[in-house]
């Protein structure tokens, strides 16, 4: 595969795999790596709310940098009967990504019924879906014969991240999340960092930093959530050999435009 083609699909794929990702975490009030300035993070003790929290439809559109080569990408989330729909898209000219989740939620508790991802373009394959059966417990994908028994509070690769969006609001800490994944179940956990106010296209907004919990050091993963505007996810950036950065550009709430903080 060329040089340059085989960069642009790692990085959508990456858009894809993390847009559609959330993230679990221990309170710390750290910056990230040196040599990227995120601004100081504040951590401030949130009580658990009792409240049931009701969904919001949103639409949110994104830039994405890697290696030199950029993407944009948009998720929205919809509702269609007792069903949510959230959805993921992105395009690179030569490669585009689709990801969709649909789920219940009853009493904060996300519970997918079907996902599927498919990869189209130059490098096109064939969608990879799931259906998720809550009275078996399992779930089964299209290309595996055999089922996948999954515990009670299981997810899938893409509302996991509504369900951690689910849990920042409600101010839990405790944020880790069996995924469901073709023949196997793995956990994500994640670590809030704190509270930072970020400079974004819409203006600046309230966000809440989180990193994910990873065994070494070796590649870092944050992720920043707009408070006030529902959760919805702002920014994200990876870094390893290489540094991935997706950030915020416009989008609505509830068909409310997001916009940033007013000058006091």
């Amino acid at each position: 595969m060329p040089k340059i083609i085989n960069q642009t699909f790692k990085s959508l794929t990456l858009i894809g795999s993390l847009l559609m990702t959330a993230v679990p975490f221990t309170f710390a009030a750290s910056e990230p790596q040196a040599g990227f300035s995120a601004g100081k993070a504040t951590v401030t003790a949130t009580k658990p709310s009792t409240q049931t929290r009701q969904p919001k439809p949103f639409t949110a559109h994104y830039s994405t940098r890697y290696s030199g080569f950029s993407a944009r990408g948009a998720r929205s989330l919809s509702k269609n009967g007792e069903e949510w729909t959230l959805e993921f898209s992105a395009d690179a000219s030569v490669v585009s990504l689709t990801e969709i989740t649909r789920f219940t939620i009853n009493k904060d508790r996300v519970k997918p019924v079907f996902y599927r991802y498919k990869r189209g373009g130059l490098f096109g394959s064939k969608p990879e879906e799931a259906h998720f059966d809550w009275q078996k417990m399992q779930a089964k994908w299209n290309h595996e014969d055999q089922p996948v028994t999954f515990p009670v509070n299981a997810q899938d690769r893409l509302s996991y991240q509504y369900q951690l969006g689910l849990d920042l609001a409600a101010g839990k800490t405790d944020l880790h999340y069996p995924i469901v994944d073709d023949d196997e179940v793995y956990e994500r956990e994640f670590i809030i960092e704190g509270e930072e106010v970020l400079e974004t296209e819409a203006g600046k907004l309230n966000t809440v930093r989180v990193k994910i919990k990873r065994d070494n050091n070796k590649r870092q993963t944050w992720i920043w959530f707009a408070k006030d505007w529902d959760y919805v996810l702002v920014k994200f950036l990876q870094k390893d050999d290489s540094e991935y950065l997706i950030e915020f550009a416009e989008g609505e709430v509830d068909g409310q435009k997001i916009t940033g903080l007013k000058a006091s």
